[in-house]
């Protein structure tokens, strides 16, 4: 793809980001993203087959695989991996739109086999490899208390603590898990 493709694909994309986050995958129309991405309708469609290919890249975006990723990716072990995995959870479903995406993402997994696949891959093979990296073991309880983490990560963006900063939850969090 040439670099105009790129970037009118990208101005799709994250448009149909801001619109299912506020009406959701179903709600949303296509003319909708249109307008907001300041695109035709048509255009989307050259871009996407159909509404649920566009529904599928954005629901792909919104799961936490490229926050896992980034982590994975570098040397980072126990504590380290973890508050790299917490804090770049946290970025980014803090932001409202992130959040929104990824709880009516999961809302329609059963619909998308792909989708299911992708949840599949975080809840279960990307626990164990996490699970290694920070306890270097992955057992049963060590699946369980990485679960328990994101779990955790995940009950903060939905109802943020008042008495509590991001920084000090993630610290305490962190040290439970780890058993620090």
């Amino acid at each position: 793809m040439t670099r105009r493709v790129e970037d009118i694909r990208e101005k799709i994309i994250e448009a149909a980001m801001r619109v299912f986050a506020q009406y959701g995958y179903f709600r949303a129309p296509i003319s909708l993203v249109a307008r907001e991405a300041g695109v035709s309708k048509g255009l989307i469609f050259w871009y996407f087959r159909s509404k649920d290919e566009l529904i599928l890249e954005v629901a792909s975006r919104s799961l936490p695989l490229d926050v896992i990723n980034d982590c994975l990716k570098t040397d980072l072990k126990g504590l380290e991996l973890l508050n790299c995995l917490g804090g770049k959870y946290l970025d980014k479903y803090t932001n409202p739109m992130y959040r929104n995406l990824m709880l009516h993402t999961v809302s329609i997994e059963e619909l998308y086999p792909t989708l299911r696949d992708k949840l599949r891959e975080i809840c279960e093979k990307r626990m164990v490899k996490i699970a290694e990296r920070v306890y270097g073991k992955s057992g049963k309880e060590e699946i369980v208390k990485m679960r328990t983490f994101f779990g955790s990560l995940l009950c903060y963006t939905l109802r943020v603590p008042r008495n509590i900063s991001r920084d000090e939850y993630l610290e305490i969090l962190v040290k439970t898990v780890y058993g620090a």
